[in-house]
Protein backbone atom coordinates (compact mmCIF):
# COMPACT_ATOMS: atom_id res chain seq x y z
CA UNK A 1 0.00 0.00 0.00
CA UNK A 2 1.52 3.44 -1.46
CA UNK A 3 2.59 5.66 2.05
CA UNK A 4 0.64 8.60 0.44
CA UNK A 5 -2.46 8.97 -2.35
CA UNK A 6 -3.95 11.90 -4.48
CA UNK A 7 -7.15 12.98 -2.51
CA UNK A 8 -10.95 12.52 -4.83
CA UNK A 9 -10.42 16.01 -6.06
CA UNK A 10 -7.22 15.27 -7.62
CA UNK A 11 -8.51 12.01 -8.44
CA UNK A 12 -12.02 13.51 -9.88
CA UNK A 13 -9.77 15.97 -12.56
CA UNK A 14 -7.32 13.46 -13.63
CA UNK A 15 -9.95 11.03 -14.87
CA UNK A 16 -12.37 14.17 -16.57
CA UNK A 17 -9.33 14.84 -18.19
CA UNK A 18 -8.46 10.95 -19.10
CA UNK A 19 -11.84 10.87 -20.40
CA UNK A 20 -10.45 12.83 -23.41
CA UNK A 21 -9.03 10.07 -25.20
CA UNK A 22 -9.93 8.75 -28.41
CA UNK A 23 -12.33 5.82 -28.50
CA UNK A 24 -13.90 4.16 -31.38
CA UNK A 25 -16.88 6.35 -32.22
CA UNK A 26 -16.48 8.17 -29.22
CA UNK A 27 -18.06 4.95 -27.06
CA UNK A 28 -15.54 5.35 -24.07
CA UNK A 29 -16.26 1.97 -23.27
CA UNK A 30 -13.92 1.96 -19.87
CA UNK A 31 -14.44 1.65 -16.09
CA UNK A 32 -12.35 2.48 -13.48
CA UNK A 33 -12.32 1.41 -9.59
CA UNK A 34 -9.69 3.82 -7.48
CA UNK A 35 -9.01 2.57 -3.88
CA UNK A 36 -6.11 2.77 -1.70
CA UNK A 37 -4.42 0.32 -3.47
CA UNK A 38 -4.56 2.58 -6.43
CA UNK A 39 -6.33 2.73 -9.63
CA UNK A 40 -7.92 -0.34 -11.30
CA UNK A 41 -9.15 -0.07 -15.55
CA UNK A 42 -11.56 -1.92 -16.35
CA UNK A 43 -13.24 -2.29 -20.27
CA UNK A 44 -17.71 -1.88 -20.15
CA UNK A 45 -17.68 -4.39 -22.74
CA UNK A 46 -21.70 -3.10 -22.60
CA UNK A 47 -20.92 -0.32 -25.06
CA UNK A 48 -18.84 -2.11 -27.73
CA UNK A 49 -20.61 -1.76 -31.24
CA UNK A 50 -20.88 -5.71 -32.22
CA UNK A 51 -19.65 -9.06 -31.39
CA UNK A 52 -16.83 -9.48 -33.37
CA UNK A 53 -13.24 -9.61 -32.67
CA UNK A 54 -12.86 -6.30 -34.75
CA UNK A 55 -15.43 -4.85 -31.90
CA UNK A 56 -13.64 -6.45 -29.35
CA UNK A 57 -10.33 -5.19 -30.76
CA UNK A 58 -11.60 -1.30 -30.49
CA UNK A 59 -13.07 -1.60 -26.78
CA UNK A 60 -8.93 -3.07 -25.50
CA UNK A 61 -7.46 -0.16 -27.65
CA UNK A 62 -9.66 2.10 -26.39
CA UNK A 63 -9.13 1.54 -23.18
CA UNK A 64 -5.21 1.55 -23.50
CA UNK A 65 -5.71 5.17 -24.81
CA UNK A 66 -7.27 5.85 -21.53
CA UNK A 67 -5.00 4.32 -19.76
CA UNK A 68 -2.31 6.77 -21.04
CA UNK A 69 -3.93 9.26 -20.99
CA UNK A 70 -4.60 8.70 -17.24
CA UNK A 71 -0.90 7.85 -16.81
CA UNK A 72 0.01 11.41 -18.48
CA UNK A 73 -2.87 13.37 -16.18
CA UNK A 74 -1.26 11.78 -13.43
CA UNK A 75 1.79 12.74 -14.04
CA UNK A 76 1.11 16.17 -14.79
CA UNK A 77 -0.62 16.36 -11.12
CA UNK A 78 2.43 14.98 -9.73
CA UNK A 79 1.60 11.28 -9.39
CA UNK A 80 3.63 8.73 -11.25
CA UNK A 81 2.41 5.47 -12.01
CA UNK A 82 3.49 2.24 -11.84
CA UNK A 83 1.64 0.07 -14.60
CA UNK A 84 0.87 -3.69 -14.31
CA UNK A 85 -1.29 -4.99 -17.64
CA UNK A 86 -3.71 -7.42 -16.88
CA UNK A 87 -3.14 -8.31 -13.53
CA UNK A 88 -6.25 -10.25 -12.64
CA UNK A 89 -8.86 -11.40 -14.24
CA UNK A 90 -11.18 -8.43 -15.72
CA UNK A 91 -8.97 -6.06 -15.18
CA UNK A 92 -7.14 -4.38 -17.71
CA UNK A 93 -4.64 -2.55 -15.78
CA UNK A 94 -3.81 -1.41 -12.44
CA UNK A 95 -2.07 2.00 -11.85
CA UNK A 96 0.01 2.04 -8.51
CA UNK A 97 0.87 5.39 -7.62
CA UNK A 98 3.58 7.57 -5.86
CA UNK A 99 3.79 11.20 -5.46
CA UNK A 100 6.60 12.50 -7.75
CA UNK A 101 6.93 16.69 -8.98
CA UNK A 102 5.91 16.52 -12.92
CA UNK A 103 8.88 16.65 -15.81
CA UNK A 104 8.53 19.47 -18.88
CA UNK A 105 7.23 16.25 -20.85
CA UNK A 106 4.93 15.23 -18.77
CA UNK A 107 3.29 18.86 -19.00
CA UNK A 108 3.48 19.49 -22.56
CA UNK A 109 1.78 16.03 -23.56
CA UNK A 110 -0.91 16.38 -20.34
CA UNK A 111 -1.66 20.52 -21.87
CA UNK A 112 -2.15 18.57 -25.62
CA UNK A 113 -5.15 16.23 -24.32
CA UNK A 114 -7.91 19.48 -24.27
CA UNK A 115 -6.85 20.48 -27.66
CA UNK A 116 -6.43 16.93 -29.57
CA UNK A 117 -9.34 16.03 -31.93
CA UNK A 118 -10.07 13.39 -34.44
CA UNK A 119 -9.92 15.73 -37.38
CA UNK A 120 -11.36 14.35 -40.31
CA UNK A 121 -11.08 17.49 -42.24
CA UNK A 122 -8.60 17.49 -44.84
CA UNK A 123 -5.39 18.41 -44.22
CA UNK A 124 -2.33 20.50 -45.93
CA UNK A 125 1.65 20.80 -46.46
CA UNK A 126 3.99 17.49 -45.91
CA UNK A 127 4.90 16.78 -42.55
CA UNK A 128 8.34 18.37 -40.91
CA UNK A 129 11.79 16.01 -41.73
CA UNK A 130 11.77 13.48 -39.24
CA UNK A 131 8.35 13.21 -37.77
CA UNK A 132 7.44 9.43 -38.90
CA UNK A 133 10.87 8.67 -37.84
CA UNK A 134 10.42 10.02 -34.17
CA UNK A 135 6.73 8.70 -33.87
CA UNK A 136 8.41 5.42 -35.13
CA UNK A 137 10.88 5.75 -31.78
CA UNK A 138 7.75 6.76 -29.39
CA UNK A 139 5.78 3.46 -30.34
CA UNK A 140 8.91 1.44 -29.80
CA UNK A 141 8.95 2.25 -26.49
CA UNK A 142 5.51 0.22 -26.10
CA UNK A 143 5.85 -2.38 -28.03
CA UNK A 144 4.32 -1.37 -31.06
CA UNK A 145 5.57 -1.00 -34.73
CA UNK A 146 4.37 2.04 -36.53
CA UNK A 147 4.61 2.38 -40.45
CA UNK A 148 3.54 4.34 -43.35
CA UNK A 149 0.31 3.18 -45.49
CA UNK A 150 1.00 3.67 -49.27
CA UNK A 151 -0.91 6.15 -50.65
CA UNK A 152 -2.45 4.14 -53.29
CA UNK A 153 -3.43 2.02 -50.37
CA UNK A 154 -6.21 4.48 -48.84
CA UNK A 155 -8.55 6.74 -49.92
CA UNK A 156 -11.07 8.87 -48.62
CA UNK A 157 -14.67 7.71 -49.05
CA UNK A 158 -17.34 10.77 -48.94
CA UNK A 159 -16.87 13.38 -46.56
CA UNK A 160 -15.45 11.62 -43.59
CA UNK A 161 -14.68 8.42 -44.14
CA UNK A 162 -11.52 6.33 -44.99
CA UNK A 163 -11.14 2.99 -46.67
CA UNK A 164 -8.31 0.66 -47.23
CA UNK A 165 -7.54 -0.49 -51.03
CA UNK A 166 -6.27 -3.56 -51.90
CA UNK A 167 -7.52 -5.70 -54.84
CA UNK A 168 -9.53 -2.60 -56.25
CA UNK A 169 -8.61 -1.55 -60.01
CA UNK A 170 -9.55 2.44 -59.49
CA UNK A 171 -7.87 3.06 -55.36
CA UNK A 172 -8.92 6.55 -55.15
CA UNK A 173 -6.74 8.85 -53.77
CA UNK A 174 -6.63 10.37 -50.20
CA UNK A 175 -7.53 13.90 -51.44
CA UNK A 176 -5.25 15.98 -48.91
CA UNK A 177 -1.56 15.76 -48.22
CA UNK A 178 -2.02 13.80 -44.52
CA UNK A 179 0.00 10.34 -44.13
CA UNK A 180 -2.05 7.17 -43.45
CA UNK A 181 -0.03 5.55 -40.41
CA UNK A 182 -0.55 1.99 -39.15
CA UNK A 183 0.38 0.48 -35.63
CA UNK A 184 0.71 -2.88 -35.59
CA UNK A 185 1.87 -5.36 -32.79
CA UNK A 186 3.96 -8.64 -33.09
CA UNK A 187 0.98 -10.78 -31.28
CA UNK A 188 -2.76 -10.35 -31.43
CA UNK A 189 -3.19 -10.36 -27.96
CA UNK A 190 -5.32 -8.23 -25.29
CA UNK A 191 -2.03 -7.68 -23.66
CA UNK A 192 -0.71 -6.32 -27.27
CA UNK A 193 -3.89 -4.27 -28.03
CA UNK A 194 -3.82 -2.21 -24.55
CA UNK A 195 -0.18 -1.29 -25.68
CA UNK A 196 -1.03 -0.58 -29.34
CA UNK A 197 -4.22 1.49 -27.28
CA UNK A 198 -1.59 3.44 -25.29
CA UNK A 199 1.05 3.80 -28.36
CA UNK A 200 -2.37 5.33 -30.20
CA UNK A 201 -2.32 8.16 -27.73
CA UNK A 202 0.88 9.25 -26.92
CA UNK A 203 1.61 9.47 -30.31
CA UNK A 204 -1.57 11.70 -31.00
CA UNK A 205 -0.88 13.57 -27.91
CA UNK A 206 2.85 14.20 -29.31
CA UNK A 207 1.30 15.08 -32.92
CA UNK A 208 -1.15 17.35 -31.12
CA UNK A 209 1.41 19.19 -29.08
CA UNK A 210 3.74 19.71 -32.08
CA UNK A 211 0.89 21.71 -33.78
CA UNK A 212 -0.32 18.66 -36.13
CA UNK A 213 -3.79 17.43 -36.99
CA UNK A 214 -4.50 13.22 -36.45
CA UNK A 215 -7.28 11.16 -36.79
CA UNK A 216 -7.18 7.52 -35.52
CA UNK A 217 -9.02 4.84 -37.36
CA UNK A 218 -9.85 1.18 -36.90
CA UNK A 219 -13.07 1.15 -39.27
CA UNK A 220 -10.73 0.45 -42.24
CA UNK A 221 -9.33 -2.43 -40.43
CA UNK A 222 -12.42 -4.59 -39.86
CA UNK A 223 -12.32 -5.75 -43.43
CA UNK A 224 -9.87 -8.90 -42.58
CA UNK A 225 -8.81 -9.15 -46.35
CA UNK A 226 -7.55 -5.70 -46.66
CA UNK A 227 -5.90 -6.05 -42.80
CA UNK A 228 -4.49 -8.93 -43.88
CA UNK A 229 -3.07 -7.42 -46.85
CA UNK A 230 -1.80 -4.55 -45.56
CA UNK A 231 0.21 -6.78 -42.64
CA UNK A 232 1.71 -8.57 -45.69
CA UNK A 233 2.88 -5.13 -48.08
CA UNK A 234 4.34 -3.25 -44.92
CA UNK A 235 5.36 -5.81 -42.32
CA UNK A 236 5.74 -8.72 -44.37
CA UNK A 237 2.94 -10.64 -42.78
CA UNK A 238 4.77 -10.48 -39.23
CA UNK A 239 3.01 -7.99 -37.65
CA UNK A 240 -0.75 -7.54 -36.65
CA UNK A 241 -2.31 -4.28 -37.64
CA UNK A 242 -4.22 -2.67 -34.83
CA UNK A 243 -4.89 0.68 -35.66
CA UNK A 244 -4.29 3.58 -38.30
CA UNK A 245 -3.66 6.94 -37.48
CA UNK A 246 -3.98 10.12 -40.28
CA UNK A 247 -1.29 12.67 -39.75
CA UNK A 248 -1.04 15.66 -41.15
CA UNK A 249 -0.89 19.40 -41.01
CA UNK A 250 -4.34 21.35 -40.18
CA UNK A 251 -6.14 22.71 -43.01
CA UNK A 252 -8.38 25.75 -42.82
CA UNK A 253 -10.97 25.98 -41.14
CA UNK A 254 -12.03 26.85 -37.76
CA UNK A 255 -10.74 24.37 -34.50
CA UNK A 256 -13.16 21.95 -33.57
CA UNK A 257 -15.33 21.81 -30.91
CA UNK A 258 -14.78 19.20 -28.26
CA UNK A 259 -17.14 16.23 -27.78
CA UNK A 260 -19.03 15.29 -25.29
CA UNK A 261 -17.51 12.67 -22.84
CA UNK A 262 -19.22 10.97 -19.85
CA UNK A 263 -18.87 12.17 -16.23
CA UNK A 264 -16.81 10.46 -13.80
CA UNK A 265 -19.62 9.80 -12.00
CA UNK A 266 -20.79 7.59 -14.41
CA UNK A 267 -17.42 5.85 -15.23
CA UNK A 268 -16.26 5.87 -11.52
CA UNK A 269 -16.73 3.50 -8.49
CA UNK A 270 -14.10 5.44 -5.20
CA UNK A 271 -13.46 3.20 -2.24
CA UNK A 272 -11.45 5.27 0.13
CA UNK A 273 -12.76 4.36 3.09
Amino acid sequence: MTTAFPDTAVLESVLDLAAQAPSVRNTQPWRWHVDQRGVQLFADWTRRLGDTDSDRRDVVLSCGAVLHHCAVALADAGWSSRIRRLPDDGVLAALELEERPPGAGSHELAAAIAHRRADRRPYTGSLPAGMIELLMLRAERFGVRLAVVPTVRWARIGDAEFALRYGDSSPGHPGDDAAMLVLATDTDTEAMRLRAGEALSDLTLAATALGLASCPLTEPLKDERNRLALACEVFDGEAHPQALIRLGRPGAGDPLPPVRRRPVAETTTFDLN
